[in-house]
């Protein structure tokens, strides 16, 4: 199975995202992947979850702190970030399956199954985290900005949000294109909600696979 998700093959299932423009559509795309998808992604060499666990040890340095893994997909997040000694992890995710292989690794203390954004609110309380780290969660009919306002919810004043994605979807997906998401990043930050700390841009030798690190300190 793992020779099967060659770089061409998994670039071409990723292309089908476009079609998935309802939540049970995108659920079932990745209830289908969740039992490869961690094979998948190490075949492509995909080092989101990595590069949000580095960015957040800058910030959050209590290896104790309650941390959220928004739209944790199968945890590859949670892995990296329980391998650097953080304890109290929770998961949420809208693919059933997805956070049932989350589960196995052991890594998260509470793990949700509900989709976000827009009138999908998480239910969690007002200042519950004292970070955040979204993982690959901003693509073709995955989050939109319309998502901001409940992460910084569920974040405590001085928290982080770390928000990685593939730097091709600020082009490509067209309610992130033209500089719009980056622009409602700012309406938020000119409303006194958080403010911008960190934009970490890491190149790779394969340009697709750029991946973009925003940090927001929550106010």
């Amino acid at each position: 199975m793992a020779d099967y998700w060659t770089k061409e093959r998994i670039v071409e299932h990723i292309s089908t995202l476009k079609d998935t423009n309802t939540h049970e559509k995108l659920g079932q795309f990745f209830d289908d992947w969740a039992p490869h998808y961690d094979k998948a992604m190490e075949s492509m060499k995909y080092v989101g979850p990595s590069i949000a666990s580095i960015c957040l040890q800058k910030y959050v340095k209590s290896k104790d702190a309650r941390i959220f893994d928004v739209a944790s997909g199968t945890g590859l997040a949670g892995e990296c970030l329980a391998k650097s000694g953080y304890t109290n992890i929770d998961a949420i995710d809208g693919s059933a399956s997805s956070i049932e292989v989350a589960r196995k690794k052991n890594v998260y203390k509470n793990l949700y199954v509900q989709w976000i954004g827009g009138d999908n609110k998480m239910d969690v309380e007002n200042d519950s985290y004292d970070a955040l780290i979204i993982v690959g969660a901003f693509a073709f009919n995955h989050l939109k900005s319309d998502v901001f306002p409940d992460l910084i919810r569920v974040t405590k004043p001085g928290g982080y949000i770390v928000n990685n994605l593939r730097a091709r979807w600020l082009k490509l997906e067209a309610s992130y294109a033209d500089g719009k998401l980056e622009a409602d990043m700012e309406k938020h930050e000119k409303e006194g909600k958080w403010k911008l700390v960190e934009r970490h841009v890491k190149e790779e030798e394969d340009s697709d696979q750029n991946v973009v690190t925003f940090i927001h300190q929550v106010c």
